[in-house]
């Protein structure tokens, strides 16, 4: 019986115990960074596990960023046409330069737009958002989203499918 209790711990405490993970994923909650494996998000509340094999569960009002799959997510106003407030939205970290930020909202992704006030069938909707100064702004033509994209080096790749 101590035999199987001393492998069992020692197969725990091995660095071949724990899962591998690249480090990629962390989460942003109460103000703690925590790099992170997995994570699912309730109605109230996002259960994590941690690298260190944690398992974690958070209000949802206290995650302000988080990255998984490759992709950033940080909270931040979302805006209208007009400037104006509407809420709060995790919004995609695309790229930096010089000092400026690029984001984007997927504006209809729930079948609701918050910006039309649409209930419509699900149809991604990408707005592009540009962080400079401490200043977030909404890019409201193709031609000034077409142009930043360019500024920041994206390549804009067209669908020809949807014609």
């Amino acid at each position: 019986m101590k035999a199987i209790l001393i492998i069992l711990i020692l197969a725990l405490l091995s660095p071949e115990g724990h899962a591998n993970s690249s480090g990629e994923g962390f989460i942003v909650a109460e103000g703690m960074t925590y790099q992170i494996l997995d994570m699912t998000t309730g109605f109230s509340h996002t259960r994590v596990m941690t690298t260190e094999g944690q398992v974690l569960k958070v209000p949802n009002n206290s995650v302000t960023a988080y990255r998984m799959n490759g992709h950033q997510y940080e909270l931040l106003p979302l805006l209208t046409c007009q400037g104006d407030t509407l809420c709060q939205v995790f919004m995609e970290f695309i790229s930096r330069r010089d000092g400026c930020l690029l984001y984007r909202y997927c504006s209809n992704c729930g079948k609701y737009d918050p910006l039309n006030w649409e209930i419509a069938p699900q149809n991604h909707i990408y707005r592009y958002y540009l962080l400079r100064n401490g200043h977030l702004k909404l890019l409201k033509s193709e031609a000034e989203t077409n142009d930043t994209l360019a500024w920041f080096n994206i390549r804009v790749m067209s669908d020809f499918s949807r014609k």
